[in-house]
């Protein structure tokens, strides 16, 4: 379930009434700080958040890990930034 941004920001900030959206999922803290690293870099802002499977329905925890998190307008062009980074 996506997360509204709620932090304040100018009236043309285009992050003013958009959700926080999963960019990705990766298996450990470094690798999700070096790709929130390397998108802030080429302008899109990102956060790295802990994908816990113990929440309040640990049975649809597919997956624990880390979550890159982007604003929903920014992740065409975030995809296109990961999509360059060799594997």
């Amino acid at each position: 379930m996506p997360f509204h941004h709620r932090d304040r920001h100018d009236a043309d900030d285009h992050r003013e009434h958009e959700q926080i959206v999963e960019l990705v999922r990766v298996p450990t803290r470094f690798e999700a700080d070096t790709l929130v690293a390397s998108l802030e870099s080429r302008g899109i802002k990102a956060a790295a958040v802990h994908s816990d499977a113990s929440g309040w329905a640990p049975q649809f925890g597919v997956w624990v890990g880390h979550r890159v998190m982007v604003f929903e307008n920014d992740l065409e062009t975030a995809r296109a930034i990961l999509a360059e980074k060799p594997a």
